[in-house]
């Protein structure tokens, strides 16, 4: 059995790096413009982060063009959603026009500076509390390895930090498949996130749409083949295996598992909960809980 997993949300739970992503984001926007000035930006800032709290499916991290993930979906989409804010405006807001403008200064995008501001405030967080692997997670995924499952961990971030965050978690794992037998495969730097150019592919999720031309992370499954996914951000890591499973036979035993945390938006909880049985399994109870289900 193989188990494809994401890393944020089912091997740590990325609270505080949210956290940390939205201190840095907000501190290097202010600090675009003169200290006279900070206080303006970061109640401008502060204002722009209750409006897209309170329109997530509006606003959210944009690739070419479209959403990619939600607003609400785990601690650090706000912050993607922000920028996404920040460029709307900036054609009939004149502060929005000359941070956005300051931001892609020297040739970088809103969402590099964004991303860029990501990496420091996890990097922050690394260096005051460690790597955020949790105990629980570490346990089960010891448990999955042992009952004989492989697990491809496949995320956004590189393979030299989730090397080091398993490594410090006593979890054996290597990015080699050749190395893999009795330890977690490392893929990094999948860009799940990434939608194709043009008009985009959506499917369905009760009320709501989701974006399935995601050309990376397809190359990824259709690579891999796993017989079950788990991951927190719907959009992310289960929409497109979702959309395989409904539209291809060979997917159609894959089993789906969402991860619900308390960052969960209720909204998608009850669009998740209204879906056919056996689409979607959605999971309290952490990556312990899925190996309960996987191993029974």
């Amino acid at each position: 059995m193989k188990l494809l997993s994401d890393f944020d949300g089912v091997w740590t739970y990325p609270d505080e790096e949210g956290v940390a992503h939205g201190a840095e984001l907000d501190t290097a926007l202010a600090g675009l413009v003169g200290e006279g000035e900070r206080a303006q930006v970061l109640d401008w800032l502060a204002a722009a982060r209750r409006a897209v709290r309170a329109e997530p499916t509006r606003w959210g991290w944009v690739s070419a063009g479209r959403l990619s993930a939600f607003a609400d979906e785990d601690p650090f989409t706000e912050h993607g959603a922000l920028l996404h804010y920040l460029h709307d405006q900036r054609e009939r807001d004149p502060l929005a026009r000359r941070l956005a403008s300051a931001a892609e200064a020297h040739g970088t995008s809103l969402d590099s500076f964004g991303g860029r501001c990501h990496v420091a405030g996890v990097q922050k967080v690394e260096a005051r509390r460690g790597p955020g692997i949790t105990a629980a997670s570490a346990a089960a995924g010891r448990q999955l390895l042992a009952g004989g499952v492989e697990i491809v961990v496949v995320s956004n971030s590189g393979t030299e930090k989730l090397d080091r965050w398993f490594r410090h978690a006593s979890v054996p794992a290597s990015v080699h498949p050749e190395r893999a037998e009795r330890s977690l495969r490392l893929r990094g730097s999948a860009r799940k996130f990434g939608l194709a150019p043009g008009a985009g592919e959506s499917i369905a999720v009760g009320g709501m749409r989701v974006d399935v031309a995601r050309p990376d992370y397809a190359k990824v499954l259709n690579e891999e083949h796993p017989d079950a996914v788990v991951g927190d951000v719907f959009s992310l890591d289960l929409a497109l295996p979702l959309a395989l499973k409904r539209r291809d036979v060979a997917w159609r035993r894959t089993r789906l598992f969402w991860l619900v945390h308390p960052y969960t938006p209720a909204r998608m909880r009850r669009e998740i909960a209204a879906l056919p049985d056996g689409e979607v399994e959605a999971v309290e109870g952490g990556l312990a809980a899925v190996a309960t289900r996987l191993l029974a």
